[in-house]
Parts: structure tokens; C-alpha cells; sequence
């Protein structure tokens, strides 16, 4: 029996290799493509969590109360680990040691200078460990000394840079501090000062309740200080006990869990009684919250092209096993005959295919962890297993067609695409098939972003194929039937048998068509998302920065615009006038003043979205609501009344925040008010951003470019675009195996009719035109379907494809394919053809071999 299988296996090679190599492909695939998306999230989160999103337990004391709940070095460690301990597990894992430090209120240096300075009194244990003295001595302050001054420790940098020495003394008002030495950090870069660059060296502050620009510093007190500090009732110390957060160790899977978390630990801090007031603070929630948004629309957008990707590998691993199972047939009918049982054909079929299939997955799997492209995901099993299954499942299809006996199952009927006809139980299966994937469209539709990854959602694109693939081996005859009298009119024979060996295709033969569909929906799915996301940030740019640049001046006079006008690259300037905090005489909410020459910014700018072609006033829905929809009259210091009658609503205009109260009015009347900033939009290809910052020195300039680098820059972007792309490949890859397959399993076949027809007088360059006469049906009507379906899919699925979070909240709606997406169609389908052709001319048997063999 062991040499039977033996010689078996040895007979159909050809198919069971095919299938060992397509399941390992696809086992590798299953889990190459999900680890490396998944790495790829983790990168995106660690990216959005940024180098500064650090966790802050903050709180202010002073006098008593802030010595006794905090009398020494002892002490501020020992609640830093009180907070460690009170860190939710995701927060934990995540974070570093806890750093302390105790800061006084910045005072105002005492002095004329060229800036003003403040000077902060820092206790900062840590820094101590990662200093040298370069000049002077340490400080010494006499325990409980309550008047003269506090030695302190300031940075060279610092004293270079501000013009002091070792033993000056720093008068801030009632306080005086005396320099008693100079450092230097041990290790610049250490992580540890990058929240601390005040320290190290001066930085640009605000004096407070101000614009005027001071240099901050803040020099190091030791303990005996700090304790002086808090003998002065009046003075609150601000206490922070920082936990700085490890990026490389945020996962996308943990940010959900650390958002909630983050809210819990705020409870625990604020309800902590044995301590003065504290809270949290940190940019860590807000940013994550914007990474789950963009995290949850990629993992929907991504899933539906996964899911796709499945089902294409699994169409393919199962014509590769039906293709087995058909060269299997004439054998398992002799065997039922001769009174095999079911079991004993179970052996042949099931077990080769089995042998064939179980080991190159495993294969697959163990080479897609070598390949360390991310962390391991438990779909990538179950996409395993599910394909082996499905394997497994045509060939115990295969045995149990068999039941029936003898070698009647094998010729008792034709059972080609046009001749046969579809049983009952085909037709349930069909009609469930079709039901399936329209629950799975409502489901979808109705679920919207908060789909997610449900696996029937999914599953949608699959159901979707597998539905219109359905519909298209119910047509596919009929059209073969309906274009057969037109051929026969023709004077050339290729047309007529190449439709005629077309049509002779049986079930499993056809199997390539919805494979080939399956695969031409995913790849025109991917690239359509693909090139509406480019889309969609393309015209978030324009409408975020208005033009290709956007000058934010002061007060702009007429010399400085034609100076502006006059940089090197600009073809075209608007000017516009902005007021700020205008208000009605009924009504004092601050309502912003925009004049515009709307329709000179139309000419310039005309790709800007949202602009509408109405005249006269438009209103923001923020101000509508405040002013109504009646006359008003807005006015403020500076500027002449404006009366404002909203002829229409704005959503946005450029340069003003989302969702802020704005009104836009005709420039003329607002030209008076000069004192008030401008904003200048400008028009040109190559504008000279070196000269325009020349012309406009300390304005701010907007460029559009550079608004589009940030968007395509943010986390995720890259993930989405390099797996749409993947998918695409993928899709159209498993496209051609497909044909590659059909054409080569039946290329000896195909070979011998080819021989007779030449013997005939079948020319070879009619044998060439033959070869692509037989496959193109299948491939017209199969990429044909596929494509149009992935066109439509994203209007399909709805707001599931929500692709705002990556486009500034701006819809997208052009959902078409990019030119590199059809010019890759164009290329798949050239190379199915020239797979044809290339296939006819390696098996071309020589008409008097075939003769002579009598078959």
C-alpha cells in the first residue's frame, strides 16, 4: 500500500507540488503581512506618543505644610514611589524611574539688561548625580539661616551666555541668591535634561501677563535651602514628580487600555487625602486619543483589504486542490468500482493532499517568524488554518462525490460550463452566498467607523466577490453561447475553437475566474483608498493653508505688500484683513472680522474647497448662532462699525480655527482698519521662501507643501500606503498564479489538441492567436467584474472607509483610481497574455509524435 501511495505521489507531482508551494507562500504571507502591519502601528504609536509626553504628578504647597508633608530627600522619593505605585498596569509598564524636583516661582532679576530675566529656584536631587563643578565650590547653607543669601549652583552656559561668574550675587527683589559655583552636565544628552534645557542654559520665556520676551533660568538649591524656602508662608512651591514615558515600549494594542487608565489615575491622584492637593498632567491622553482615531480607521480600511487578500489565497489554494482532485477522478472512479469504500479512497485523495499541504504550512509559518517582521498574531493562525481547511475540504468533496459508485461518476454527463446545469443544493449555496454578503453590506453601513474588525465585516469585500463571482459563472455561459453565432460568421477558425475549447471548461476549470475577480476587486479596492487618501490631503492642504503660501503679517502696509508681491515665484496676491474680537452692541461674544475680496481669491486660489460663489456676508455656524440670522452691526476699538447681513454660511476659511465665529465681508469695508493683521495669500509654482521671509521679516509664513508633508507625515500614513500598496501587489500576484496554474496543469492536454489542429493545418502563429483567444474570456470577464467592483467598493461599504482623520476632517469623496493603479492593469493584464503565449510555446508537441502515440 506504502508503495502504491509512492508511485501515486510520484504520478501527480506535478499538482502536489504546485499546492505544497502556493500554501507555503500564502502561510508565509498570513504571517509576514499581519506582523509587519502590526510593527508598523506600534511605530505609528510611538511616534504619536512623541519624546515629551511625559507623566507629571503635580502639586502646590507652601510654609508648614509643605515641610511637613515634604521635610526632605527621604520624603520626596518616597511619594514619587507612592505614585509608581498607585500607576495602573498599562502606565507602569511604560514608564521609566520617577524623577522629583521641587521649583519656586521664576522671579524677576533685579538689573537693567538687554532682556529681562527670571530666575527659578530648582531642588532637583537627580541633577546633583549628573553634574561637575567647573568653577567655584558647592553650596553651603547653614540649617535654619533665615536671612542673608542662598547659595546656588548655575550652569557655565548659563553664566557665560548672561554675563555672570562664580560668587555674584542675584538680586530678586526680597530674595537675593549668591552663585557659589559653576557646572557642567556629566552627559549632555542624557534624556534627563531634555524637559530640564532651562538648567543647562537660558530659554525664551514671557514675562507674565505679557508678550514682552524674558531669558529664564533656574539654578540648583540643595536641601537646606529647600527647607528655607518653606519657612516663608507666602511663597508656594510647585512640587512635580515626573515619570517619563518610554516610547519603544507603547504598543498600538495597549494605547486604548493606557487612555482609560490615564483617567483612573487621575481619580487615584485627586483622591489621595495624606497630601497636599496634586494632578496629573500630560499631553499623553490627547494624542493618543488622536492615534486611536487614525489607529481604528486604518485597522477597518486595512481589515476589508486583508480579508480580501485571504479569500484570494484561498481561491487559489482551492483551484490548485480542485485541479488535484480532477486528475485524481479517473483513479478514485476505477477504485469505487472495483468496491473501494469511502474510507479507502479517503486515502489517496485526502491523504496526498494532506501531505502536500500540512507540512508547507507549517513551513510557512516558522519562515514568517524568521522573517521578524513584527509581533506574532493570532490571525495569522487562524488565516492558516482556515486555509489548510479549505483544502482539505475539496478533497473530502472529492471522495465524497464517489458515493454514488462506479465509473459512471466519472463520464455519465458532460459537466462543461454551457452544458451543464446547476443543482438544487448549488443554488442554496449560491443564494446564501449572495444573502451573506448583503447582510454583511447592511451590517457594515449601519456600524459605519465603529465597525472596526469584526470578522464578518471583514469578511465583506470577500462576500462581495464571492457573490458577483457567482453572478459572473451564471452569465459567463450565456455569453459564451450568445458570441458563438457571431464567430461562426467569421472566415478565420481561431475565434470559433478557441471559444469553443473556452466553453468545454468544467467547474473546477472556471474556478480561475473567481479567483482572478477576487483578486482584480482587492487590487482595484486598495489603489482606489490609496489614491483618494492622496486626494483627500492634497485638498485638506489647500484648504488648510488657503494657497500655495499664506503670509500672517501685523499691521501691513502698502510698501510691505509690494514687497510681497515682488519675491521671486509669486504670480498672484490677496490681501486680508483680520479683526479679532468684534462683538455686537446686543451681543459680547468675540466674533472675528474677515475681509476678502472673494472673488479675487477665487481667481487665485481656486483649488481651496468650500468657497462658495455666494457674494455679500458669510457666517461660520458658530457665529450664526450668535448673531441670528437678522442685520447686526460689529464693532471694536480701531475699527469703523461694520453691518453685517449673512447672505449664506462658511464652514472653514483659511487661517481661521475649526468650529471658531468668524464672519467674512467684503475688503472695501474694512480697508480703513490699518492697525489690524493681514493675512496675504499667494499664488506661484516656485516661490523664494528665503526671499519671502526677507520680505516679510518675523511674519509668519504658511507654506502649502509644507502643510502636505506634515499630513502625509503623521503616524500611520506610511502603514496605510505601503500596505495598500502591498495589497495591490499581492492581489494582482495571486492573479496571474492563478492563470499561470490554469494554463500550465492543462498544458500537456491542451498540447495534444494543439498537435492534431496543426496536423490539420493549424499554423503556429494561429496556435499563438489560439492561446490567447481561449484565455481571454476568462480574463475579461473576470478583471472586468473585479475592477468595477473595487471601484465601487469604498462608496459600498460607506462610512466605514472614513478617511477624515488622515485628511484634516476633511471628507473624501473621489474615490478613482490613480494612473500608476490602471497603467499596473494595463501591465497584469499584458503579462496574463504573455503568460499564455509563453505557455503554448514550451508544451508545443510535434503533430507526428502525438499522431503516432494514437491519442
Amino acid at each position: 500500500m506504502r508503495s502504491a501511495g509512492t508511485r501515486l505521489a510520484r504520478a501527480q507531482w506535478a499538482p502536489l507540488t504546485a499546492l505544497a508551494v502556493l500554501m507555503l507562500v500564502s502561510a508565509l504571507l498570513a504571517v509576514a503581512v499581519p506582523s509587519r502591519t502590526t510593527a508598523g502601528y506600534d511605530r505609528a504609536a510611538a511616534a504619536a506618543v512623541g519624546a515629551d509626553a511625559d507623566i507629571h504628578v503635580k502639586g502646590e504647597a507652601g510654609g508648614s505644610a509643605a515641610f511637613a508633608a515634604v521635610p526632605g530627600d527621604a520624603a520626596l522619593n518616597s511619594h514619587a514611589l507612592a505614585w509608581r505605585d498607585r500607576l495602573p498596569s498599562s502606565l507602569a509598564g511604560v514608564v521609566g524611574e520617577p524623577e522629583s524636583s521641587v521649583t519656586s516661582p521664576g522671579d524677576r532679576v533685579e538689573g537693567d539688561f538687554r532682556r529681562p530675566r527670571i530666575l527659578y529656584l530648582g531642588w532637583e536631587p537627580g541633577a546633583w548625580r549628573r553634574v561637575r563643578l567647573v568653577s567655584g565650590r558647592y553650596p553651603f547653607n547653614k540649617p535654619g539661616q533665615t536671612s542673608g543669601d542662598i547659595d546656588v549652583l548655575v550652569a557655565k552656559r548659563y553664566a557665560d551666555q548672561l554675563g555672570y561668574k562664580a560668587g555674584d550675587r542675584i538680586d530678586l527683589g526680597g530674595r537675593g541668591v549668591r552663585i557659589s559655583g559653576l557646572y557642567a552636565p556629566l552627559n549632555a544628552a542624557d534624556q534627563f535634561w531634555r524637559p530640564r534645557a532651562r538648567i543647562l542654559h537660558p530659554t525664551v520665556e514671557y514675562l507674565p501677563n505679557s508678550t514682552i520676551e524674558a531669558d529664564a533660568g533656574t539654578a540648583l538649591i540643595d536641601a537646606t535651602a529647600y527647607s528655607r524656602l518653606t519657612r516663608d508662608p507666602h511663597l508656594k512651591l510647585l512640587y512635580d514628580w515626573r515619570f517619563p514615558v518610554r516610547t519603544g515600549a507603547v504598543s498600538a494594542e495597549q494605547t486604548r487600555v493606557m487612555v482609560r487608565d490615564l483617567d483612573a489615575f487621575r481619580s487615584a491622584v485627586e483622591g489621595r487625602a495624606d497630601l497636599f492637593p496634586c494632578e496629573v498632567s500630560t499631553a499623553l491622553d490627547n494624542r493618543l486619543k488622536e492615534f486611536i482615531e487614525r489607529l481604528h480607521t486604518a485597522q477597518s480600511v486595512l481589515g476589508l483589504a486583508f480579508g480580501g487578500l485571504v479569500a484570494v489565497a484561498a481561491g487559489l489554494l482551492l483551484l490548485a486542490a480542485g485541479l488535484f482532485g480532477e486528475r485524481l477522478r479517473p483513479l478514485l472512479g476505477v477504485m469505487r468500482a472495483r468496491g473501494a469504500s469511502l474510507r479507502q479512497l479517503a486515502a489517496p485523495a485526502c491523504g496526498l493532499t494532506a501531505l502536500a499541504a500540512v507540512p508547507s504550512a507549517l513551513l510557512g509559518y516558522a519562515a514568517g517568524r524568521l522573517l521578524d517582521a513584527g509581533p506574532p498574531q493570532a490571525a495569522s493562525l487562524y488565516a492558516i488554518g482556515l486555509l489548510v481547511l479549505a483544502v482539505l475540504g475539496v478533497s473530502a468533496t472529492m471522495v465524497l462525490r464517489e458515493r454514488g459508485g462506479g465509473l459512471g461518476s466519472v463520464a455519465e454527463r458532460r459537466d462543461d460550463l454551457v452544458a451543464a446545469r446547476p443543482s438544487r443544493r448549488r443554488l442554496v449555496m449560491d443564494g446564501l452566498l449572495v444573502v451573506l454578503a448583503v447582510i454583511g453590506v447592511v451590517l457594515l453601513r449601519e456600524r459605519g467607523p465603529s465597525a472596526g474588525t469584526d470578522p464578518l465585516v471583514a469578511a465583506v469585500p470577500a462576500l462581495l466577490g464571492a457573490a458577483l463571482g457567482v453572478l459572473v459563472l451564471r452569465a459567463y455561459p450565456y455569453l459564451l453561447r450568445a458570441a458563438g453565432p457571431l464567430l461562426r460568421r467569421r472566415t478565420g477558425a481561431v475565434a470559433f475553437i478557441g471559444l469553443a475549447r473556452a466553453s468545454r471548461q468544467n467547474l473546477v476549470g472556471a474556478l480561475p475566474l473567481a479567483v482572478l475577480l477576487l483578486a482584480a476587486t482587492i487590487a482595484g479596492f486598495t489603489s482606489t483608498v490609496d489614491t483618494a487618501l492622496r486626494i483627500g490631503q492634497e485638498r485638506a492642504s489647500w484648504a488648510e493653508t488657503g494657497a500655495e503660501a499664506r503670509v500672517e503679517a501685523g499691521a501691513l502696509d502698502e510698501a510691505g505688500l509690494r514687497r510681497i508681491r515682488a519675491v521671486p515665484g509669486v504670480t498672484g496676491a490677496v490681501r486680508v484683513r483680520v479683526i479679532a474680537r468684534a462683538s455686537s452692541a446686543t451681543d459680547p461674544a468675540p466674533v472675528t472680522v474677515v475681509g476678502v475680496d472673494l472673488d479675487a481669491y477665487r481667481r487665485l486660489a481656486p483649488e481651496v474647497p468650500g468657497i462658495t460663489d455666494t457674494s455679500g456676508a458669510l457666517v461660520s455656524p458658530l457665529a450664526a448662532r450668535t448673531l441670528g440670522s437678522g442685520t447686526v452691526t460689529l464693532g471694536r476699538a480701531g475699527m469703523d462699525p461694520v453691518t453685517v447681513k449673512p447672505s449664506g454660511q462658511i464652514a472653514r476659511f483659511p487661517g481661521q480655527e475649526k468650529n471658531s465665529a468668524f464672519v467674512i465681508v467684503p475688503y472695501r469695508t474694512v480697508a480703513g482698519a490699518t492697525g489690524f493683521p493681514s493675512h496675504v495669500f499667494l499664488a506661484g509654482g516656485h516661490i523664494d521662501v528665503k526671499a519671502l521671509r526677507a520680505a516679510a521679516p518675523g511674519d509668519d509664513i504658511v507654506l502649502r507643501q509644507r502643510v502636505l508633508r506634515e499630513m502625509t507625515g503623521l503616524p500611520l500614513v506610511s502603514v496605510v500606503h505601503e500596505t495598500f500598496r502591498n495589497g495591490a501587489l499581492a492581489g494582482g500576484a495571486y492573479g496571474l498564479l492563478a492563470v499561470l496554474l490554469m494554463l500550465v496543469v492543462g498544458a500537456r492536454a491542451r498540447g495534444r489538441t494543439i498537435a492534431h489542429l496543426r496536423a490539420l493545418g493549424l499554423s503556429r502563429r494561429q496556435s499563438r492567436r489560439l492561446a490567447l483567444v481561449e484565455v481571454a474570456p476568462v480574463l475579461l470577464c473576470a478583471v472586468g467584474a473585479g475592477w468595477v467592483l473595487g471601484l465601487l467598493l469604498p462608496e459600498i461599504t460607506g462610512p466605514a472607509v472614513d478617511l477624515r482623520p488622515y485628511t484634516g476632517g476633511f471628507a473624501v469623496t473621489a474615490h478613482v483610481p490613480g494612473l500608476p493603479a490602471l497603467l499596473g492593469l494595463l501591465a497584469a493584464l499584458l503579462l496574463a497574455a504573455a503568460a499564455a503565449v509563453a505557455v503554448d510555446r514550451a508544451f508545443d508537441a510535434d503533430p507526428a509524435d502525438a499522431l503516432r502515440t494514437g491519442e
